[in-house]
């Protein structure tokens, strides 16, 4: 992996997504809190309140630029999956993003190299095969300076909604939460039900 390249992992609450209804999100700071009680046993990870701090939507471009005039030495790679590389033309400023960061693209599915190539090219087609630090890795240099990374990893069918779902309807998410996380579902199970119910 790219585990001597990178520091740590940051994992980045978004405080006012653009691209929901914030009425029914949990409040940034149980969300925050809730991360935060889930990586407290793995320390190369941490939770990062930065949007908090900002006023407005929370857009990717905005956070990484706060990050990287907070730190400005350091290269920032942005871990995401590949439904969300393609769809960077409809971010705000998505197609700019290699301009402030690195990409670690983990598929979804069974994306293929060839396949992470095509689609890599299609949103920026002045994008070029790059020496790949990993071995064996795939590496595209896209206009702007940043790298595209092709991480694939094993593909855990589990999601948010899938959770939420499970969590309602009183089954158990034991496996798929830390205990930390799990009690404060519980702390807070009547404000979390109410918010859920909506969604």
């Amino acid at each position: 992996a790219l585990s001597h390249l990178v520091q740590g992992v940051g994992l980045v609450p978004c405080a006012q997504p653009p691209h929901k209804n914030n009425k029914n999100i949990l409040p940034f700071e149980l969300r925050a809190t809730m991360l935060e009680a889930a990586l407290a046993p793995l320390p190369w990870l941490r939770c990062n309140r930065l949007e908090a701090l900002r006023d407005g939507p929370s857009y990717t471009w905005d956070t990484l630029q706060a990050y990287r005039a907070a730190e400005p030495d350091t290269d920032f790679y942005f871990l995401l999956g590949s439904p969300d590389f393609a769809l960077l033309p409809t971010w705000r400023r998505g197609l700019e993003l290699p301009r402030v960061c690195h990409f670690v693209v983990v598929p979804r599915g069974d994306l293929t190299p060839q396949q992470f190539t095509d689609m890599t090219r299609t949103l920026w087609p002045a994008a070029r095969p790059h020496p790949s630090p990993l071995p064996g890795g795939l590496c595209m240099a896209l206009p702007g300076g940043g790298l595209a990374h092709f991480l694939p990893l094993p593909w855990l069918d589990v999601s948010s909604s899938r959770i939420r779902e499970l969590w309602l309807a009183g089954r158990s998410v034991d496996y798929l939460m830390p205990e930390a996380a799990l009690n404060l579902l519980q702390t807070h199970r009547q404000s979390i039900a109410a918010c859920w119910q909506e969604t």
